[in-house]
Order: structure tokens, then sequence, then C-alpha cells
């Protein structure tokens, strides 16, 4: 009541004196007390900039130095602690460091002490209390805050060490010891937060002497409040021995060190907060356990850095003896991460894991990845549902991210997890791409270390089962493969490509290893691989060696044949001298001749660097022979024979005469196609990167030859015209036993690994015609009502009507016995196998027209470069109708919209590059052309795509001859006017208008332009 009264009092004299004050004093009053609330409102504010400013603003205004009234510093120091209890998430931070450095201010010198002000530090000791008090019945969540805010208010005394400077107040030091220990003691959940103001506290020190005995009040009470066996205890004990290890008391701690071995289990007992049985030096009074916290104590952090610190100082004095790695078995692993742990616990040490994985050095970043937390890190991150799913995710996030902040971390890293407790399959099981990423983020000489590495995981991959070994040599294979594709800095590494121990080129031996040789009796037994490379092994490792290849063809080395010339070196080396290493290919000494002779032109053309003088000649023969070196050594046959047409090509080039010319050019064509027609990516890049180069040496045979395949059937005979197949269906006769199920074509699919391939294959399962479509269902019909036919006739019942009704059954008809059925049986076998050898044909026509339509679609790979690097040729013309009647409405759909993309693109490429136009010799075989064109135009079945490819090619071809000579305008004119008289009177042609159109528009812009 008298408080009340009291502050009516003050209100009543604050109205008398407002009114007595001028109207502007007022004024200014209202003013300021209205900033100075906004101030205080911006404390609280979630942005930590609102904050500091605020905050900064009102340290100023109550700062001795602006010499403020002491009233009103009192008044201030009030509010910021009463702010100290507000629910708003920031105001503590806020007020907190407004309150600390404002304290600081007022009692940090005595020179500018506010006049006035009668407060000591006791005294602010006693605001806190007052105004931190919990007054009446008020809710929990009130009561929480207001002691949430007296801790606080304790913590700002403390932080600012007015208590210790400028002059010590032992008084007032021991009594907030008492304030704080209390609360550490009665309140639980607020234990933590006592612990790390305390463990703030003894930092304050600072080491000096004159403070030793604020230390030995800080010792002394952790027994007396029962806090000795709690993790803000340890956190305490261990802040004091390092800074005032003379004060502390003896039979606590063995050797007063909470870290010795004698006390881990003690110490992992604590620090996992299992209180059951403790007392405090043979008292009964056990600790209060405080509500499950989702976080481990700070005192982990505190615990494990103090460890290191111990371990760097002994590896600063030469010790070798490192006590972290089995600290963190013994306290971490064995504690948090056992079988019986609780999912929170186990929650607590995946957190210690993400804040470890950043701080340790690099020498105790194996001893992380232990036993317990590898098994539960595992199991955790498999499968969705797990409990502790995503914290596992979260922690290998934070394993990546060490590797990020310091790539020299990667190889530490990776062999922690793939060896030991993880697994090569790490990222398989886990479902996640750990690996992947610390090989992507790691510096080259931590990939040198980890190809060293994943190359003795192929000799010992840790099982005898061959299929489980030959999965993981898989995995690591694509994981060497993946990192080739994915590095990044290549610019910086061609330089250095030839140095033995080079990441790159340590993977590429490691892949020619296993690709090609095999271990001798002279190799070490660590050298030989167990389990052997399984044939289906050594395929794969080929297959990753080619793919390897096909990326680096693209990177900006000295020459683009660099790495296939490193390749084929390096079989021919380790062949030749390597006393450890036979080569797995064995062959005749014709071959072996061969091959030789092929190397001798090799090394020749290397060293020489040109062909017939052309630089960019021995590019294309250096890539091409490479390759087909490397095909015998695959084993493919035709390789051998390749390089004799290599050879017969290389020789017509160097003669220069017309007539080997253009059969050394008919064979470099054949040469192209065959790599075309490789199944793997990297001899069709050859084969294109080869043709870009001699694009101008082409004859038009050579031309022609491609754009015959164009025209080729796309079906059994057309494959066989394309691969040179031999007629085997006389043989499949000769045998019904023979099913054909099995077809002799080689499908022309490209490698898993490869984006190139899926675009391939979508062109082989691209839409044909109706026309082909209702031919071949015809066809199906056909032979499947053949074969029901057999069937009724054997078994001598009728087919279903047409309308899928039943004939009425004959009454003579009757179930046949054992003996009949018997009889029946061989008849029935030969129908069966004369349906399933029909069914094995349809299948081999799908696979010839699938293959057929892939090489097309690469002949037009070929052609549009040729297009690209030969636009002035005049030899582009006699492209035009071949590419032209591929966009045809009864066309493959996909070979239809590449051909039509290829022309497009030739005919802008003009406009684009400014490129000259052909200047051909033969004016009347341009002639020719247009008026094919215009042939062609009719024939399109109505086809949009078609009609504007005829349209565009055939102001291609008017341009030519405009170029050649203005005069030709009139027999084009006469050109276009025959067509358009034939599509007048004729009301049935496909021929589309559009081909007037754009020559009259054409013509038009022409004439207004001049030209």
């Amino acid at each position: 009541m008298g408080s009340k009264t009291r502050k009516r009092e003050h209100d009543s004299g604050s109205g008398d004196n407002m009114s007595e004050a001028p109207a502007k004093r007022r004024r200014q009053i209202n003013e300021e007390h209205l900033k100075l609330s906004k101030l205080y409102e911006d404390l609280a504010a979630e942005s930590d900039d609102v904050r500091l400013e605020a905050a900064k603003q009102l340290i100023v205004k109550f700062s001795p130095e602006n010499k403020p009234a002491a009233k009103e510093v009192h008044s201030a120091l009030g509010r910021l602690i009463k702010g100290l209890c507000s629910q708003r998430k920031a105001a503590r931070v806020g007020f907190s460091l407004t309150l600390t450095e404002l304290l600081r201010q007022i009692f940090g010198s005595g020179e500018n002490a506010i006049e006035s002000l009668e407060l000591d530090v006791a005294a602010i000791i006693s605001m806190v209390e007052e105004k931190t008090k919990v007054e009446g019945n008020v809710p929990g969540r009130e009561r929480r805050d207001h002691k949430i805010g007296k801790l606080f208010g304790y913590k700002a005394i403390m932080q600012s060490s007015i208590v210790i400077e400028p002059k010590l107040s032992l008084e007032c030091w021991n009594q907030l010891l008492d304030h704080i220990y209390g609360m550490a003691r009665d309140i639980p959940w607020l234990r933590e937060e006592c612990g790390m103001v305390l463990v703030e506290a003894v930092r304050s020190l600072k080491s000096r002497a004159q403070y030793q005995k604020c230390a030995e009040e800080v010792i002394g009470r952790l027994s007396a409040f029962k806090l000795v066996s709690t993790p803000e205890g340890v956190a305490v004990w261990l802040t004091v021995h390092k800074s005032f290890e003379h004060v502390l008391p003896d039979g606590i701690w063995h050797a007063k060190n909470p870290l010795a071995k004698k006390e881990r289990a003690r110490l992992a007992k604590i620090l996992k907060e299992n209180f059951q049985g403790e007392t405090e030096n043979g008292t009964d009074g056990a600790t209060k356990t405080a509500a499950a916290n989702p976080n481990p104590s700070f005192t982990w952090d505190l615990v494990l850095s103090e460890i290191l610190r111990r371990d760097e100082q002994s590896r600063s004095n030469a010790k070798e003896t490192t006590e972290f790695p089995q600290f963190w078995i013994d306290v971490v692993d064995s504690n948090l991460f056992s079988s019986t742990s609780s999912h929170e616990r186990k929650a607590w040490g995946f957190k210690l894991l993400s804040s470890m994985i950043t701080q340790v050095p690099k020498w105790a970043v194996p001893a992380l990845f232990s036993p317990n937390l590898m098994r539960t890190i595992i199991n955790q991150s498999k499968k969705e549902d797990r409990f502790l799913h995503t914290a596992a995710l979260a922690s290998l996030k934070a394993v990546q991210a060490r590797v990020q902040l310091e790539s020299s971390s990667a190889s530490l890293i990776f062999v922690a997890l793939t060896t030991r407790y993880g697994s090569i399959e790490f990222d398989r099981t886990t479902k996640t791409k750990t690996l992947e990423h610390v090989l992507l983020s790691a510096d080259d000489e931590s990939l040198r270390k980890i190809v060293r590495h994943l190359n003795s995981l192929v000799l010992r991959p840790e099982s005898e089962d061959q299929t489980v070994a030959d999965s993981r040599r898989q995995i690591i294979a694509d994981m060497l493969l993946n990192t080739v594709r994915s590095y990044k800095r290549y610019d910086e590494l061609v330089e250095h490509v030839t140095e033995k121990d080079n990441w790159l080129r340590r993977i590429l031996e490691v892949l020619v290893e296993y690709a090609y040789f095999v271990p001798s009796q002279d190799a070490k037994t660590s050298k030989v691989p167990l389990p052997p490379i399984s044939e289906r092994s050594r395929t794969m490792f080929q297959e990753r060696l080619s793919s390897c290849l096909t990326k680096l063809l693209g990177v900006n080395a000295n020459s683009r044949a660099a790495f296939a010339l490193m390749i084929v070196g390096m079989i021919r080396s380790k062949s030749t001298s390597s006393r450890t290493l036979n080569l797995v290919f064995k062959a005749d000494s014709p071959v072996l001749k061969t091959m030789e002779e092929a190397f001798q032109v090799l090394d020749a053309i290397s060293t020489q660097g040109s062909v017939a003088g052309n630089k960019m000649a021995a590019e294309g023969f250096m890539l091409l022979y490479s390759l087909t070196l490397l095909q015998v050594y695959n084993g493919e046959g035709d390789a051998v024979m390749m390089l004799d047409d290599l050879d017969a090509s290389r020789k017509a080039m160097l003669k220069k005469q017309e007539d080997s010319t253009a059969e050394g050019q008919d064979i470099f064509v054949e040469i192209i196609l065959s790599f075309l027609g490789n199944p793997r990516t990297l001899f069709r890049r050859i084969g294109e990167e080869a043709f870009a180069i001699f694009a101008s040496e082409i004859s038009s045979e050579g031309l022609q030859s491609l754009t015959d395949i164009l025209d080729t059937e796309e079906n059994l005979e057309g494959q066989k015209e394309l691969f040179n197949q031999a007629d085997d269906d006389a043989e499949e006769d000769q045998s019904d036993d023979e099913s054909g199920d099995e077809s002799d074509v080689e499908m022309i699919d490209g490698e898993p690994h490869d984006s190139e391939d899926a675009s391939a294959s979508e062109v082989a399962s691209g839409s044909e015609s109706d026309e082909v479509d209702d031919e071949e269902s015809s066809e199906d019909d056909a032979e499947l009502t053949q074969f029901n036919n057999l069937l009724a006739l054997t078994l001598q019942t009728s087919k279903p009507n047409l309308d899928g009704e039943a004939p009425e059954e004959s009454s003579d008809e009757s179930d046949m016995d054992d003996e009949q059925m018997m009889a029946l049986d061989p008849h029935l076998s030969n129908i069966f196998r004369q349906r399933s050898k029909t069914t094995s044909k349809k299948k081999e026509r799908e696979d010839a027209k699938q293959n057929v339509v892939q090489f097309k679609s690469r002949v037009l790979d070929l052609l549009a470069i040729y297009l690209e690097k030969q636009y002035s040729n005049p030899r582009t013309l006699n492209m035009l109708l071949p590419a032209l009647r591929r966009t045809r409405a009864n066309a493959n759909k996909q070979i239809a919209d590449k051909a039509a993309k290829m022309l497009k693109t030739f005919f802008d490429t003009r406009t684009k590059h400014k490129a000259p136009l052909p200047k051909p010799e033969e004016v009347e075989e341009v002639w020719e052309v247009l008026k094919g064109i215009h042939e062609e135009a009719k024939l399109g079945g109505g086809a949009k795509m078609h009609a504007d490819a005829c349209s565009s090619a055939s102001l291609y071809v008017v341009k030519v001859l405009i170029g050649l000579d203005k005069s030709n305008y009139s027999g084009v004119v006469d050109v276009y006017a025959e067509t358009q008289k034939q599509w007048f009177t004729d009301r049935k042609s496909p021929l589309q208008a559009v081909l007037f159109t754009q020559f009259q528009n054409w013509s038009l812009n022409s004439r207004q332009q001049g030209k």
C-alpha cells in the first residue's frame, strides 16, 4: 500500500513539475522519454545491428564522460536489470551487453565518477536481487524468466570485472559465488548456464597471482555446494587447474586431474550425466538431475579441447604419445555410442563429432571415426525412418565441410571412412555421397594419397568372395573415373602430368595395370590381387579407362592425343620392361609385327609433329593409331586390319597423288565409320575428332559413302549391308532345333556412364512411320494366324470367330486320352519351336532397325561436322538431298529431327560467322541440285519439317547460283515457275506453298537491298 502511495505521489509531483515547466521544456522531456523508450525497445530486437546501435547510444548517453544525472543513471541500471527478465528472445543478449559495458564505465575509473551516484558493487548486487524478485502468485513461465534474468544480472557484474577492478572486493566476489552456486545446486535446468558463468569468471582472473584467493573461493564451493561430480564442476575444476593449479585440493580427483586415465570411467559417467549413486565427499547428497537436454554440455567441448591442448604440447616437446585417440574411445565412443546407450546420448555423440571434426588438428582426425561411432552412423544413415537419421546426415555434412575448409585433410578422412570400421561401400550403404564429396574437395597431394590407398583396396578388397571383390573393385574404378571427370583444375595440372607420382598419371597406371596385366611369378605377394582380378573386372577396368580418356580428350593439353599416347605408351613400356607384370594380350607373330610397325609409325609422327607438312593431320593420326592399338589390346581382331588401313591412308596422304589420294581417303572414311560403330563413347569421340581434323581432305567419294548410309533401309538387309554380315538364314533353316534367339549383329549401345549414349538409345526407340508400322503389324498378324491355324489343325479344334464368340462344339468331339496326347507331343513341340523361331526373328528385325537408326544418327554427326568445318566447300551441296530425304514424313522421327536441325544450323552459319558461300566450278551440277531439291519437295508426304527444310535448301542453292552470276536469277525463276505450274495443276500435290512464298519474300528483300 505504501509503495502505491509513493508511486502516486511521484506521479503527482511529476505532473506538478511538468505543469510548472514551460511548454518547450515539456516537449523536450517528452521527446527524450520517447527516444529512450525506443532505445530500450531496440535492445530486444532480433537484428544484431539494431541491438548494437541501441546499446551504443545508451552507453554513450549514460557514460560518466557525458555527466549524466545520478538519478537517470540509477533509473537506467534498474531498467536494464528488469529487461533481463524479458521473455523476448534477443532481450537478454541486448540488455546484458549494455548493462555489462555500462557497469564497466561507471565503476571502471574514479576520475569520471558520476556525481551524487551513491552506488557500489554491493548495491548493484542488491539491485539485481530486488529487480528480479518474483512477487505474488505468477505463472511458472514468468517465474522461470525472472530466475534466468537474475543469473544474467550476476553474469553482467562478473563480466564487467567491477568486483576485481580497479579494486578487488572479495566480499562481493564471494557473495556473487554464493548466489550463482546456489542456483546451480537448486535449479538443475539452470546449472549449465551457471557453470558457464563460473568458468568465465575464473578466466577473467587472467592467472594473476593477486586473484589466487578468488580462485580458492571458486574451488572451495564445488564441494560445499555438492557440484564436484557434475559436468559443470569438471569444467570449473579444469579452468582453475589451467591457471591456479596449486590451489586445487587433494582427494577429489586422482593427481588433481579429471582427465587422468584412472578417472576415465568416472569422468565418462559424469559427462553422460548419470548421477545415480554419486555422492559428494562421502555425503549422501545426490546431485539433482535436470530435464533431458538435446545438446551435450559445454563441458564436453572444454574437456576435449583440453586433452587436445595437452597433446599438442607433448608433440611440440617431441613426445610422440598422444592421449586424445584413446580418450575419445573411452569417453565418447564407448560411452555415448555403446549398444545400450539411449538415442538422446547418441545424438549428443553426433553433435560432438560435428563440432570436433572442424576443430581437431589433422593428426587427430582419424581418431574421431571410432568403431561404435562408425557402426551407429552407418546404421542411422541408411534408412530415413531411423530415429537419428537426420543427426547422422548432419554429422556427415560436417565431415564434408572440414574437407572443404582444409582440402589437405581429405586423405585422412577418406582412409578413415573406407578402412577398419568403415567400408569402400560407405556411400552405397549410407545412401549418401560423402566419399564423392571428399574426393571432389581434395587437393592434389591428398588425391595422390587416396589413389594409392584405393590401389591397395583393389589388391585386398577385404573379402575372399569373388563376387564381392568384383563389386568393390567396380566401386573403386567408378571413384577413380568420377575423380577424373569432376576435377576442376586441369589447367594447373597438365604441365606436370608427366610426373610419375602425379595423381592423374597414377590413376591411369592403376587402370592400365588391372585392365591389361596380370602379376608375374616374380611379383611380391603384397602386389598380387587376392582374390585375382576376374575377366569381368578386367573388362570393367578397360571400360573405365576408356571413359577417362573420353573426358581427357576435352582437356586443354599440349596435344589432343597426349593422354591417348600416354596410355598406349604405358602398356607398351610395362609389357616390355616390367618384371612383375605380364601382358594378358597374346597374339601370333604377324599381329605382333603389325603392332610394332604401328608403334614405330606412331613414334615417328609424334617426333616429327606433322604428316605431309600438316600438324593437324599428325594429331588425327596419333589419335587414331593410339586408340586402334588400344582396341587391339582389348582383343578386338578387326583392329589389326584397321592398323593396315591406317597405314595405307597415311601413305596415300604422303604421296600426294590424285589416284592414290582418293583411295587413301576412302579407306580413311571407312576407318572413321568403324570407330563410329564401336560401342564405347571414346571411340566415337575419337572418330569425330579425327573427322573434324581431316574434313578438308575428304574426297567426294568419301562423302558419297557417308551419304549413301543415310539411304540405307532400316531393316535386316540394311544392317547386313552396313556391317558386312553374311546371310545366315539358309544355315538357320537347315536345323529345326536352332531357334535363332541370338542376333549376330553387335548392338551399338553406349556406355551406361555417358549421357551421349542415352540420347543414342532414344534415337533407337523413336517412333517409325505409319507405313512401316502397318507393314510389320500385318506381318505379325499373318505369323500369329499361321500359328493358330497349325495349332488348331493339330488339336483338331477351331479358332475363335473374329467377333470373339467360340463356335459350337461338335457332338463327335471328346477329351483325348493319354496315348493320343503322347502322339500329339512331337507335333506340338514342332509348332512351338516354329513359333519361338518366329518371335526371335521379330526381335532380330527390331534390333536391326535400332542398329541402323543409331548408325545413321552418328553419320549425321559426322556430316554436321563437315558442314561446319567446310561451309564454303562446293562438296557440301552434294549433302543436301540425302539429308532432306531423312526429313520426310515416313522417316524415323529422331533422325528427321536431327537432319532438319543440322540443315538449319548449316543455313544459318553464314549469318553467324560471315562465311563465304561455295563457288563451284561446275555450274550445271548446281542447277541439278536445285532441280533435285524441287523434285524432293514433292515427295515429303505433307510433313511441315520436310517442306521447310526443302524451302531453305532451295534458297541456299539459289544464293550460291546468284553469287556465281546474278544473271542466273532468270534461270532460278524458271525452275520455280515450272515447279509452281505443276503444283497448281495437280490438286493432290503434297508440295507446300512455303517453297514459293519464301522465294518471293527473299527476292523482294534482295531487290530492296540492291543485291
